[in-house]
């Protein structure tokens, strides 16, 4: 699967990496600044090979990461960032064939994730209370996984136009993630759909969100659920440049909070 097809996504990247995303359809075109590209000239390359525009600039042919098509994906909502999406894949250990309910879609980037990570066997639920949402996420979701040759096997998904403050329908469910202003008032509705065991993980960006989670947790779901753990993901790039090696300027900060919480079993007793 080397060599790129018609049809597919890819990158072209120019020599200040400069990222130009593109649909190969036989026939077209793509225009920029430093010249023009047939997308024939595209087609039949090896990836990681070079195209060479009308004005002489050079362009390497890249099939996008995941982490890559999300930066550059129609967003409708604010998306979880990939540095928090890698942290949530890991705390919430999400495994192939797994169960995963996810509220709300957004534009779809966590929820591409969770399909991977998933694999052919698992299923991931994704509730979403607002329709133009939904859609923009859907779009995004068969985008990848039919576009991007490298996407990889992903599992079943059913998009649900729902609130989960109002109730969740499925049970035995391995994994939650909640990525809504106010948590708390599903945790009755996860304490129903978690199997026990089963890992619910929150993403709130302030720290007065993670705290009335905490304490409602505590005070009214503490027979149900244990605290795992709240985390804050940070991740700054660096760069070297001649004989200088420092981080860059611009940084990925403060994103969001990541709670942790596992269902428990105390029985009749």
């Amino acid at each position: 699967m080397s060599r790129i097809e018609a049809y597919e996504l890819v990158h072209l990247v120019d020599s200040e990496g400069r990222r130009y995303q593109i649909l190969l359809s036989p026939g077209s075109d793509f225009s920029f600044t430093r010249g023009k590209i047939a997308h024939d000239d595209v087609i039949g390359l090896e990836e990681g090979g070079t195209v060479t525009s009308s004005l002489g600039e050079r362009l390497i042919v890249l099939r996008p990461t995941m982490s890559e098509y999300i930066a550059k994906m129609k967003k409708g909502s604010q998306i979880v960032y990939p540095k928090d999406i890698a942290a949530i894949i890991m705390l919430a250990d999400i495994f192939p064939g797994a169960r995963v309910l996810e509220a709300g879609t957004g534009s779809g980037a966590l929820t591409i994730a969770l399909l991977r990570a998933v694999g052919g066997s698992g299923m991931v639920v994704s509730y979403e209370r607002r329709a133009e949402f939904q859609s923009i996420a859907e779009r995004n979701i068969e985008r990848f996984f039919h576009d991007v040759k490298s996407a990889g096997r992903y599992g079943r998904l059913i998009l649900k136009r729902g609130d989960v403050y109002e109730g969740i329908e499925e049970r035995e469910l391995d994994r939650v993630i909640l990525d809504l202003p106010e948590p708390w008032r599903a945790l009755r509705s996860v304490e129903l759909a978690l199997r026990p065991g089963g890992i619910l993980l929150c993403y709130n960006p302030t720290v007065l969100q993670i705290y009335k989670l905490s304490k409602r947790l505590e005070l009214r779901f503490g027979h149900s659920f244990r605290t795992d753990g709240i985390y804050e993901v940070g991740i700054r790039e660096w760069e070297i440049r001649g004989r200088s090696m420092r981080p860059q300027h611009r940084a990925i900060v403060h994103t969001g909070f990541i709670f942790v919480a596992r269902k428990i079993y105390r029985g009749d007793g």
